[in-house]
């Protein structure tokens, strides 16, 4: 009986690690013009670079800045800190402009708006007419 119960454990633990190891699917090459037109939360691979929009809104953690590219633009949420780390925003100050714009790439370099990235998220669609890119790693192409 104990060696079936061993036996058991075994497996329950390797199904619950290879659950765990799992992790993100392979991201769907897409250009910017196509993200709106793709299902929500389909991970995404795509180039273009980042801006500060007029008003940046900032909540939980995330802020939403202007990725754009190829005459095409979207908004995208990025991971915010005073002390960046990897694929997160530098937060920029109260009264910022376009020169603010910092971030982390996923190497752990220094990258401004100047910086033709590549991203990899998925497509968020709030409603029917707003889509967003959820960024979850940024890096050189």
């Amino acid at each position: 009986m104990k060696p079936i119960l061993i036996l058991l454990s075994l497996l329950g633990l390797t199904a619950v690690f290879l659950t765990a190891c799992e992790g993100e699917p392979d991201p769907i090459p897409a250009t910017i013009a196509d993200l709106c037109t793709m299902e929500a939360n389909t991970w995404v691979l795509v180039e273009g670079q980042f801006s500060l929009p007029t008003f940046l809104t900032c909540q939980e953690g995330k802020c939403r800045l202007n990725f754009g590219g190829g005459g095409s633009g979207i908004m995208a949420d990025m991971r915010a800190s005073d002390n960046p780390r990897a694929n997160m925003l530098q937060m920029p100050p109260e009264q910022y402009t376009a020169a603010d714009l910092s971030f982390v790439l996923d190497d752990e370099t220094l990258a401004d708006g100047n910086t033709v990235v590549s991203v990899m998220g998925r497509v968020k669609r709030p409603s029917d007419t707003s889509c967003y890119l959820d960024v979850s790693s940024v890096s050189l192409p």
